[in-house]
């Protein structure tokens, strides 16, 4: 289990020059900087004014609110995306040419890509409070699991840390920690690796 503190994180701006991202954690490490394509990304974007996204062909893209108003996803002949409750998770095309409209001033959202010839992935959020203090994570032997807490703190991570992991030998136990007001929200992003012919 690697432990990524906000230290670690990367800010750059958008590709198109629209609004600024902070990168998370990237595979390979440094592909964004080099030009090589990336496997997978994981990202937190604050976005302040309207504008077009930017594109990322063959890649699919799960993004969702953290904190603001909201924004609407204008995706074309695809239809919108209203990304208005925070924590729901939603999936769009990296290949399609998609336009945010903020709903009521400047929002945070969290994003992961990945590169759709290579990998499948799934982003949900877990919630960890007294009730239910601690959540089981089972990967298989192609999967990463990245774990961003976003509120309270985990046993070995606190918030705005991050857990990645790819170890698939068992199930491991996410679990809060006590006296971080009771509750732990994380966003957990699971990456798959096709099988290669």
């Amino acid at each position: 289990m690697r432990r990524l503190t906000p230290a670690d994180y990367r800010r750059m701006p958008w590709r198109n020059g629209g609004g600024t991202t902070t990168e998370i954690v990237i595979a390979p490490e440094g592909a964004s900087a080099s030009g090589e394509r990336f496997l997978y990304r994981v990202s937190i974007a604050d976005v302040g004014s309207d504008g077009p996204f930017s594109r990322f062909d063959g890649y699919d893209r799960h993004i969702m609110l953290l904190s603001g108003a909201g924004m609407t996803l204008d995706c074309g002949a695809h239809g919108r995306v209203d990304l208005r409750t925070p924590f729901e998770p939603h999936a769009f095309s990296g290949d399609w040419d998609v336009a945010g409209a903020l709903v009521d001033g400047p929002v945070r959202d969290f994003n992961l890509m990945v590169d759709r010839a290579r990998s499948t992935a799934t982003l949900e959020v877990k919630v960890l409070d007294e009730r239910s203090p601690s959540a089981a994570i089972s990967l298989t032997p192609r999967d990463v699991c990245i774990m961003h807490v976003i509120e309270g703190a985990l046993e070995g991570a606190d918030q705005g840390d991050t857990l990645v992991t790819n170890a698939p030998n068992a199930p491991f136990e996410l679990r809060s920690r006590a006296g971080a007001n009771g509750i732990a929200r994380v966003a957990i992003a699971r990456i798959s690796e096709r099988s290669r012919p």
